[in-house]
């Protein structure tokens, strides 16, 4: 661009900018600039961006590094490291005391009583021992001096950290003293071959007009002036904004799709019963998924719960010794109350359908739940510890598992999987059963889907003798392939990149 035409282009606002760096060598930073001008430092990085793309100034960025003190730092700054204060009251103490006496003289409790020991300690300045059954400490050294006491008081009071003393700093940061806070600043120059011809632009009288205002089209001063030319091919920044977890976002459009299928949704306790979350199911009590490596087992505030309803266990009981009235023979083996009470978090949302199933018993009934559940997996790709399942049932007269697959596939469908295949599949509360897979194109075919009709050992303890048709898509497994992610552990990742550039469409 030649300088003519360069100078049609500089607006009044750039040529203020360039003449103030004209005046300043090296690095400016954006700020000074905005501060002795008095405009607005988003306002001077536009006008740099501008000069830089039409190649009059360098503009860079530079990252500094800014130290603050946390709330504890803060706390230590003002009343003393507790190892400090810890070794202090043992040499008032006379060099040797019990340790709660010394704790306690020293005014540390909770956590800092901790801190203060193991730092005292590891500086080499007390020793730990036994005096008549009771803890004793011994002071090492005649007085200490702590330079992450130093660093403390330099940052508290906005001075520069000594190279020396690095070390103490990088302790203070581990501890949690010292926060870190990086600082990006824009920095400008003017080219050196673009000194003289700005030096000319300060003898002229910039006629490139940026804003058409009132005054100008009032006054006529607008008249054979040159209008602000604008690059309409430029790329903007990439500007990161707030939204929704897509894998959340994916999941509301499940919960949209099946309730424009007409169905009801349901929610269920994430701490069941065995009663709720197995027997109901007719799993066997010694069925392997009820192991601890499979199912997480609760110990604590309480390990076993209640039986709410004495006829429906009773009902369940009878189809695990014997079938019960279902024409089955059942396990064949004792059903144990002990187990049916124990707490586990929930490992399917199967017994939120069988709750539903509890108290809506007559036809017709379209339930679904998208909600958390938790098993003990090997973490890996395509297999996680806590995941999302999408349970849904149907009960009604006359269906068939050829309605249980239209319902699946038409859900992969509008969630964009376009192939999908199923094969029979073996579960003990359903018979038929089947397993719908979907294709991925990094993991290959990958189980999606898997559901059946419910056994009558499920349905007839409810007095229920209607079909109902039963399934638990994996939504995080749907999403995968949806959205072809190779890695079930992206889903629940913190990475701001990944989630800045993810995206569901529907």
């Amino acid at each position: 661009m030649s300088s003519d035409s360069l100078l049609k282009d500089i607006s009044g606002g750039e040529r203020d900018v360039l003449l103030y760096l004209l005046d300043h060598e090296g690095l400016v930073p954006a700020g000074r600039i905005a501060e002795d001008s008095g405009a607005g430092v988003e306002r001077v990085v536009s006008v740099l961006n501008s000069l830089s793309q039409k190649g009059i100034v360098e503009l860079e960025t530079i990252e500094r590094k800014e130290y603050v003190l946390s709330k504890e730092g803060e706390e230590y700054c003002e009343k003393g490291l507790p190892e400090m204060r810890l070794l202090e009251t043992l040499h008032r103490l006379g060099g040797r005391a019990p340790m709660d006496e010394v704790v306690g003289a020293a005014g540390l409790t909770g956590q800092a009583r901790g801190i203060a020991i193991g730092w005292a300690k590891r500086n080499g300045w007390v020793a730990v021992g036994r005096e008549e059954g009771k803890a004793m400490l011994f002071a090492l050294t005649d007085s200490a001096d702590s330079e992450v006491a130093v660093v403390l008081r330099a940052v508290r009071d906005g001075e520069a950290v000594d190279d020396c003393l690095d070390g103490a700093l990088q302790q203070a940061i581990e501890r949690g003293l010292v926060l870190v806070r990086t600082q990006k600043e824009f920095v400008a120059r003017l080219k050196d071959d673009m000194r003289g011809w700005v030096r000319e632009l300060g003898h002229e009288e910039s006629g490139v007009i940026v804003d058409l205002t009132p005054e100008l089209l009032m006054s006529g001063r607008w008249r054979g002036r040159t209008f602000k030319r604008y690059n309409m091919e430029i790329q903007p920044a990439f500007a990161s904004y707030g939204k929704k977890h897509p894998y959340a976002e994916f999941n509301d459009w499940l919960r949209e799709i099946l309730i424009g299928l007409g169905f009801t949704e349901w929610y269920g306790p994430y701490v069941e019963t065995e009663f709720w979350n197995n027997d109901s199911l007719f799993v066997p009590q010694d069925h392997v998924a009820r192991e601890v490596q499979n199912q997480f087992r609760v110990a604590r505030p309480y390990d076993h719960g209640l039986i709410p309803d004495r006829e429906y266990y009773q009902a369940v009981k009878a189809v695990h010794e014997h079938g019960g009235d279902t024409g089955s023979t059942g396990w064949q083996s004792t059903y144990s109350k002990e187990v049916a009470t124990r707490l586990c978090l929930r490992s399917h949302t199967t017994p939120v359908s069988m709750r539903y199933l509890y108290e809506h018993r007559t036809s017709p009934q379209k339930m679904f739940i998208i909600d958390r559940n938790f098993r003990a997996e090997s973490l890996s790709a395509s297999h996680a510890q806590e995941f999302n399942q999408c349970e849904g049932i149907i009960m009604d007269r006359g269906l068939t598992l050829r309605d249980l697959l239209g319902y699946l596939q038409e859900i992969c469908r509008r969630v964009g999987i376009k192939k999908t295949k199923a094969k029979p599949g073996q579960f003990p509360f359903t018979e038929p059963s089947v397993e719908v897979f979907a294709k991925h194109e990094t993991l290959g075919w990958i189980e999606v889907a898997p559901g059946g009709i419910f056994r009558p050992e499920v349905t007839r303890p409810l007095g229920i003798t209607d079909t109902v048709l039963a399934w638990g898509i994996g939504s995080g497994r749907l999403y995968m392939a949806a959205m072809d992610i190779s890695d079930i552990r992206e889903l629940y990742t913190r990475d701001l990149n990944w989630l800045r550039r993810s995206y569901f469409v529907r």
